[in-house]
């Protein structure tokens, strides 16, 4: 009787995987992405007019939320399974709304027409970085978690293929973990020495780590 409940306890928790068909979270945040995008957009086209505070913040935001966005419809470890109450895509899923709350955060600490920039806009903006990092690094570990875990040595989440699920493992996203916690730690530290390093030099170095974060993940499988 014990084992019958902590079963039927265990499938309520985390009800039986099912790939998924409507692909309804992923439209979901895309649209969500396009809200994000329009306030950059709508702040970017007075670009020449601005600050070189208010340019570089910009700057950030852009590379940060497109990189983002084109990530997110390239990654092969976007689960491929139906989101429930309370599986791990679930919690993928999200992780993936906190991220859109920060980059919306990032895209509005400034007004559309700005004329002095916000105080502390360059602690701001690298301590929401850093805030994304966090989850990015939350998203991995769930992505691995998905990839690992077992039930009578049955992969629960095998690979799919074309719509179906397969007897495979899939493939652990360990290159991909690795860059996150190393951009995640640099841009922690990064956060610490705005004060000294100066806000605009610290908001383009910013931008460049990033790019080099994007570069890193879109390229990791040519070292393997």
């Amino acid at each position: 009787m014990a084992e019958s409940q902590r079963s039927r306890l265990y499938r309520l928790l985390h009800p039986q995987p099912s790939v998924g068909t409507k692909d309804t979270s992923l439209r979901y945040t895309d649209i969500l992405f396009g809200f994000v995008i329009r306030e950059l957009f709508q702040r970017l086209s007075n670009f020449l007019s601005l600050q070189p505070l208010l340019q570089a913040h910009l700057i950030v935001g852009t590379i940060l939320v497109l990189g983002s966005w084109i990530g997110y419809r390239r990654s092969i470890y976007r689960s491929s399974y139906e989101v429930k109450f309370f599986n791990i895509p679930f919690f993928k899923f999200l992780v993936d709304q906190l991220m859109l709350i920060l980059y919306f955060r990032i895209a509005t600490v400034t007004p559309i027409t700005p004329s002095v920039p916000p105080p502390a806009l360059a602690q701001t903006t690298v301590e929401l970085v850093f805030l994304v990092f966090v989850l990015y690094f939350v998203w991995d570990v769930l992505g691995l978690l998905e990839t690992s875990v077992r039930t009578n040595g049955i992969p629960v989440y095998p690979k799919v293929a074309n719509g179906i699920m397969t007897q495979e493992h899939e493939q652990r996203n360990w290159s991909g973990f690795w860059i996150t916690t190393a951009g995640a730690l640099v841009f922690g530290v990064l956060w610490l020495l705005v004060p000294h390093i100066g806000p605009v030099p610290a908001l383009y170095l910013t931008a460049f780590i990033l790019l080099v974060y994007r570069w890193s993940k879109e390229n990791r499988w040519i070292w393997k």
